[in-house]
């Protein structure tokens, strides 16, 4: 099985293998995986929509850098807001050559306030994390909530994903 990532990020490459493989019930070794970084042509920090424009953007990237793969992730970590609240969200994007399906995962979000939403806007989420003291999203989120994770439940939804439709 060949599957290229979208990303050099290896927090998100670790999250995709580790899915992947739990998955279909194979050995990370015998998984040929490919990563390369792709634009994603939307804003440094996403909100809504963008997100989705994003990982999509990244997929149609990484299709044409590796041709010959079976499967194409690519991930993209945006703002959604919903009821009046703001999440921050992994959103996972699979295209799967054989059956040339798009498959959609996301992974549990957690809130901003409302109030500090412009100061993203200005800048990015990270940068807004840094001025509140956070380095590392391990230290805010705890251990069992890394950026890996939440990318590794996005990857694994969107594959389950593909098992309703292919049904």
């Amino acid at each position: 099985m060949n599957v290229a990532i979208a990303t050099s990020s290896p927090d998100k490459i670790s999250g995709v293998k580790k899915a992947v493989s739990e998955f279909f019930n194979i050995d990370e070794s015998e998984i040929k995986f490919y990563s390369s970084q792709v634009e994603s042509g939307v804003p440094e920090q996403p909100f809504g929509d963008e997100t989705y424009q994003g990982a999509i953007n990244r997929l149609n990237g990484i299709k044409e850098i590796f041709p010959k793969s079976d499967f194409y992730i690519s991930c993209e970590a945006g703002i959604e807001k919903a009821f009046g609240q703001y999440f921050n969200v992994q959103v996972v994007c699979i295209y799967e050559a054989d059956t040339q399906m798009f498959l959609w995962g996301k992974s549990a979000g957690w809130s901003i306030r409302a109030e500090d939403i412009e100061k993203i806007r200005k800048s990015n989420l990270d940068n807004y994390l840094r001025e509140k003291g956070v380095t590392r999203i391990e230290d805010f989120l705890g251990s069992s909530h890394s950026r890996s994770s939440a990318v590794a439940q996005a990857t694994s939804l969107a594959l389950a994903s593909g098992k309703i439709r292919n049904n």
